[in-house]
């Protein structure tokens, strides 16, 4: 899901709540979408709800990936 290791995202967890909640979203959002696709036919206000979702979700991962790639930039050595 990102680029970097698990020790470095446990580290953000703990130091950044804004990253947890957005991992939150980001896992909510996974699983309205998921409901979504299991079905065959959606009407057009569902097939509009998906795009929606799926929008969000990746601004919502976007929004990660950025704070993982300012926190390594703040910690890496000069």
């Amino acid at each position: 899901m990102f680029d970097g290791d698990g020790e470095w995202i446990e580290y953000i967890r703990k130091a950044n709540k804004e990253f947890v909640a957005l991992e939150q979203r980001h896992h909510r959002l996974e699983q309205e979408l998921t409901k979504l696709l299991k079905r065959r036919i959606l009407p057009v206000d569902e097939e509009v709800r998906k795009k929606t979702l799926q929008k969000e979700k990746l601004a919502t991962k976007d929004r990660m990936n950025e704070i993982l790639r300012q926190s390594r930039l703040a910690e890496a050595p000069p």
